[in-house]
């Protein structure tokens, strides 16, 4: 099982969590988050870090949400996508996360999705508010998904049950907003790769 550690915003928890054994450092480049970093601190990351890259988007023109990637490993685009901006991925060589709301709702979208990433994301779909684990049992037992939207030390065993493709976690592990608490991080990287 894979994890992705989301928001990071220092350099001190770059250096920190490259340590360790995540899989992914998400960085949030949209302006929308209170965890925003410019584009240009994904530079600094990967000037000093191994770890994968994951540069996280919500707004923008699927062109340029691609080109402001260029320097990050992966894009997550954390948004439902249109038909056509879904067909316009394949226009580029760039490995794409896709946002996928974690409700029944949103079930057509999930089989679109796949299509066009091999990397999806089962999130809550409001944020702040815990992914239902029922529902998210329920597809990871279809889909390789990974899981996201209030994982913490307090549920995390419960998301590793479902054994999904892999899990994202932000707030779960923060001091504040995009401070990681080292600790924390060291606990559920213990629990998921045992």
């Amino acid at each position: 099982m894979k994890l992705k550690i989301c928001g990071i915003s220092t350099i001190s928890d770059i250096l920190e969590l490259s340590k360790m054994n995540i899989d992914y450092l998400g960085f949030v480049t949209d302006t929308i988050s209170k965890r925003y970093v410019k584009d240009e601190f994904i530079n600094i990351a990967k000037k000093i870090s191994e770890k994968p890259i994951v540069s996280v988007k919500v707004n923008g023109k699927i062109s340029e949400l691609i080109e402001k990637a260029k320097y990050a490993d992966l894009l997550q685009i954390h948004r439902v996508l249109s038909d056509s901006e879904l067909e316009e991925l394949n226009s580029y060589d760039k490995r794409i996360i896709l946002y996928v709301p974690a409700s029944e709702k949103y079930l057509a979208y999930l089989n679109k999705a796949i299509r066009y990433s091999d990397m999806i994301l089962l999130d809550s779909p409001k944020k702040g508010v815990q992914i239902d684990l029922n529902f998210a049992r329920k597809i990871a037992k279809e889909y390789d998904v990974g899981i996201g939207g209030g994982i913490n030390i307090n549920n995390i065993d419960k998301v590793i049950e479902i054994d999904p493709k892999w899990i994202d976690i932000s707030s779960g592990v923060e001091v504040y907003p995009g401070k990681k608490d080292t600790q924390k991080v060291i606990e559920i990287v213990r629990r998921v790769k045992v």
